[in-house]
């Protein structure tokens, strides 16, 4: 996702150059004249113009395309720079000015393209586009160096592309690193907060369209600033990075754990109902966490709350819900001066009685909106 809004941005900030590139070109290369006329480069130019103003309005036209290939938009700007170059060069009435003005937004593009984070094999996909020229015979000069002791035109080209991957592969290892520190917290390996909002809120709305349950896990951890006047808090800390970690082991590869603050966790539990979730839950903390320096165990409390059973319509309200059930529980479960707490199910209910259960209206149209389970 983050990669994608950066090619957008990018692309679309190519495309603005490109049109106002176009716009002054015919002022210096002297184009100006035969502006109107309907020769072949007039009709490239309105070409790259046409796909830059496709570009710059961010793929209205074909979004779900775009969304799909984030990297679609400026592959074809760059593709119809590079045709618009080669014509250039082709056309025998071009002048000397105006396949000098075509090759200058070519380098430009390529200088865009470095600011790119690509693949490798978007890479490789983008070096065809000169490799093809030169294969083709269109690159002239080709001797190495002319009289003047201007490098030749295949030579630029190739030191142009082979920086612009380089740095396009560099800036997508920077993006990965970058991404990683801001998704992730540092001492204890689980998402952050604000990554792990954003994972809240497209974890609901999937399980929401897809009619599946969606179940959280609120965790805070037992009597932990008596942890930390124990034993200080460097100790402390690395009982909560265990912690955390253990939380991360202990689960599907699918679940998220996240670092809700100080030493609560957020689990968000995809396809679980509660009493799924609660055995899930029960399996990773019922022998605590991590081992304390004392020989004890650091537990915690534990609550969960599932958006069916719950009748819960917005992802926060449903993190409201677990927290209120994890105080409740600590309350109830508290006994000791290290807070060794269990998770521990409910009183059954009387048979016969239940969880009223709202149903989306594309779920089961035979069903009415509530349903008892027993």
């Amino acid at each position: 996702m983050r990669r994608s809004e950066i090619l957008r941005h990018t692309g679309r900030l190519a495309a603005g150059f490109v049109l106002l590139f176009l716009f002054c070109a015919p002022l210096w290369d002297g184009t100006y004249e035969t502006l109107f006329s309907a020769n072949v480069l007039n009709v490239s130019r309105l070409v790259v113009v046409l796909v830059a103003f496709w570009v710059v309005l961010d793929g209205r036209f074909g979004s779900r395309l775009r969304r799909k290939m984030p990297l679609l938009p400026f592959a074809l700007l760059m593709v119809s720079a590079g045709v618009l170059f080669g014509l250039s060069l082709a056309d025998p009435a071009a002048s000397a000015a105006s396949v000098m003005t075509h090759s200058l937004l070519l380098l430009a593009m390529g200088m865009l393209l470095a600011a790119m984070p690509l693949s490798l094999l978007e890479v490789c996909a983008f070096l065809a586009i000169p490799a093809a020229l030169d294969v083709s015979g269109l690159l002239p000069d080709t001797t190495g160096a002319v009289d003047a002791g201007l490098m030749s035109t295949r030579v630029l080209f190739l030191v142009m592309t082979m920086t612009a991957a380089l740095s396009a592969l560099l800036q997508l290892h920077r993006t990965i690193i970058n991404i990683q520190q801001i998704a992730q917290d540092p001492l204890t390996g689980a998402y952050s907060r604000g990554f792990g909002s954003e994972m809240l809120f497209l974890g609901f709305e999937a399980a929401r369209r897809n009619c599946r349950p969606f179940a959280i896990a609120f965790v805070d951890l037992d009597n932990f600033k008596q942890v930390n006047d124990q034993f200080g808090h460097d100790r402390g800390d690395r009982i909560l990075a265990k912690s955390g970690e253990s939380l991360v082991e202990g689960l599907r590869r699918g679940d998220v754990v996240v670092r809700w603050g100080g030493e609560e966790f957020l689990v968000l539990l995809p396809g679980l109902s509660t009493a799924q979730a609660r055995e899930v839950m029960r399996r990773v903390v019922e022998d605590g966490l991590t081992e304390l320096p004392d020989g004890g165990r650091q537990h915690c409390s534990v609550g969960i709350a599932e958006r069916i059973e719950d009748k819960i319509e917005d992802p926060h309200t449903l993190v409201d819900l677990a927290d209120q059930r994890m105080y409740e529980i600590k309350k109830d479960q508290e006994t000791d001066g290290m807070g060794i707490s269990r998770i521990v199910s409910r009183p059954a209910r009387p048979e016969g009685t239940g969880a009223t259960v709202i149903l989306h209206p594309a779920c089961e149209p035979s069903l009415s909106v509530g349903t008892i389970i027993s």
